[in-house]
């Protein structure tokens, strides 16, 4: 393999029950990452309470993209997450930048998480994004998500 791949996945268990609800503070939540580069696997996850599902959607690719130090070899991040992969690939963010982290009067949600992101992005000689399906047959999206509720059982 001739560059990493960057699978990532991130979780919270939300017990406000119905569709929109609120996060609450005892919510457990979490963020896989799983670094393969050849032969080579590093398997990274961490959690904490009261986070929202695309919060940590972005802290597993923040975390992920944190632990690889040589940032000439190719990069790929493999994410199920639609908000952190078109933000990417659509560039929203440049529009966010230009207009100072406000979106429709309101600021961006996560805006200073998008920025750390963007930070490490910048790291990178070539970075790509891409889209997998989730809670299907990817095997390593699958063990990111296992990951990622071991943590969220271990909370």
């Amino acid at each position: 393999m001739t560059e990493i791949h960057l699978y990532t996945d991130g979780g919270n268990r939300n017990t406000g029950n119905v569709a929109g609800g609120s996060v609450r503070p005892t919510d457990k939540s979490a963020w896989a990452a799983l670094l393969l580069y050849g032969d080579h696997q590093k398997m990274l996850s961490g959690g904490e309470l009261g986070r929202t599902n695309n919060y940590m959607e972005i802290m597993a690719v923040i975390q992920g993209l944190s632990a690889i130090k040589r940032t000439d070899i190719p990069v790929t991040v493999f994410s199920d997450s639609a908000y952190v992969i078109n933000t990417m690939q659509q560039k929203w963010y440049v529009k966010w930048r230009q207009n100072h982290w406000v979106k429709g009067g309101q600021p961006v949600k996560n805006a200073a998480l998008w920025q750390q992101l963007l930070a490490q992005v910048d790291r990178f000689d070539q970075l790509t994004f891409q889209k997998v399906k989730g809670h299907a047959t990817n095997k390593h999206n699958n063990e990111v998500d296992a990951a990622l509720n071991r943590t969220m059982d271990q909370l």
